[in-house]
């Protein structure tokens, strides 16, 4: 009898099939985690930042608001931005103070963004409305008495339509966020965790 040395080609090729197809799995669900991972970012900013405005309308007797813009990317694929405004005697304009904060929120190009006030959709604005100066009025607003319009905020994917994300919100700007279609919110989910 002869004793065997190493690996054969074929089992060689057969590891090698396993870990190529490893890998490519891992690579896929890190891909797609990367954008869920975005989308809930993005969202996290916008409650912090629209808590921040509600309160800075309260502090300032200035009512804030967000405009929802349907623009275009680099590369020419098209996405939905937020701009904060804040109203001043000469009309809506980027706040004043604490600009940094206020910096325009961009949602990926991937995602479907919907915005529903009061019950009913309400569809972003044109391009020229980011214009700083244009005075645009806000879709959705934060006002100095510490109230705003009950709404949602909802992320589709666009390639298959389906519901990513949902932010929800009542007068007093109590925010919920759901992931996809699940009817527990995510502080309830963590809560009974």
């Amino acid at each position: 009898m002869r004793a065997v040395d190493g690996f054969s080609l074929i089992e060689m090729l057969v590891v090698l099939f396993v870990v190529v197809l490893m890998t490519s799995l891992v690579s896929l669900n890190l891909d797609s985690g990367a954008g869920q991972r975005e989308l809930r970012e993005r969202l996290d900013t916008l409650m912090a930042v629209a808590g921040y405005a509600l309160d800075e309308a309260q502090f300032s007797g200035s009512d804030f608001g967000a405009l929802f813009v349907a623009e275009t990317d680099d590369r020419g694929e098209s996405r939905v931005a937020v701009y904060w405004r804040q109203r001043l005697p000469e009309g809506w304009r980027q706040p004043l103070n604490s600009q940094d904060i206020f910096e325009p929120l961009r949602f990926p190009a991937g995602a479907r963004v919907q915005l529903l006030l009061e019950g009913d959709e309400v569809l972003p604005a044109g391009a020229t409305a980011s214009d700083p100066l244009g005075g645009a009025t806000p879709q959705w607003l934060l006002v100095s008495s510490g109230e705003t319009q009950p709404g949602e905020l909802l992320l589709r994917s666009r390639d298959a339509d389906a519901l990513e994300w949902r932010l929800s919100w009542d007068a007093l700007a109590r925010f919920e966020q759901y992931r996809g279609t699940d009817q527990e919110s995510l502080e309830d989910y963590a809560l009974a965790r």
